[in-house]
């Protein structure tokens, strides 16, 4: 009788190894993600280093305050930039704007110009403190703009020709890459 046991009990055992080396081994594969967040930066076809708006593109209602925000995509360190941004003025206006975290140091120094023909100008600087003359580098937001909507129709928000980067010697930042954005006001 105690053979009958033991092969029972061997028998048993081979079941629960073989069967635990099974799940072993279904459990120890990767699982496979679509990453297809149209808002992730590595989704947006951008050549780093790049600037774009987020999100990209905005549906509101006449009437409506809405906000974009600037974002710098694997920025060099700045010392400062200037934004020309172009938008159809006849469709929103520009509320305000307000500093992201990117020139933020113990101070954020920020000149705003409106143009009524559908340009704004921000001009933003990293003032040298005691810990450093520059920002930092990486992904981050730059700034907001809130604007309202005042007419139905569809606005593109675009980086103009002006639009720059200086580090603390005062040398241009190279930007391979500018988004753009839209605005559609129903």
């Amino acid at each position: 009788m105690s053979i009958n046991y033991n092969s029972i009990l061997t028998f048993s055992l081979i079941k629960v190894l073989g069967l635990s080396t099974l799940l072993l081994f279904f459990s120890c594969e990767d699982a496979e993600y679509e990453l297809d967040n149209p808002s992730d930066p590595s989704n947006m076809d951008l050549d780093p280093p790049a600037i774009f708006f987020h999100p990209p593109e905005i549906s509101a209602g006449l009437g409506e305050s809405i906000s974009v925000e600037l974002y710098g995509l694997e920025l060099d360190p700045a010392a400062g930039a200037h934004f020309d941004i172009r938008y159809d003025w006849g469709s929103v206006t520009v509320d305000s704007v307000v500093p992201g975290p990117f020139f933020t140091g113990e101070n954020d120094p920020m000149e705003i110009t409106v143009d009524e023909q559908g340009v704004l100008d921000v001009f933003m600087y990293y003032l040298p403190d005691m810990s450093s003359d520059e920002s930092l580098s990486g992904t981050w937001s730059i700034a907001t703009v809130y604007f309202s909507t005042i007419s139905t129709g569809e606005s593109e928000l675009l980086f103009g020709p002006n639009t720059t980067f200086r580090d603390a010697n005062n040398n241009l930042v190279t930007i391979n890459d500018y988004g753009s954005g839209y605005i559609n006001v129903e």
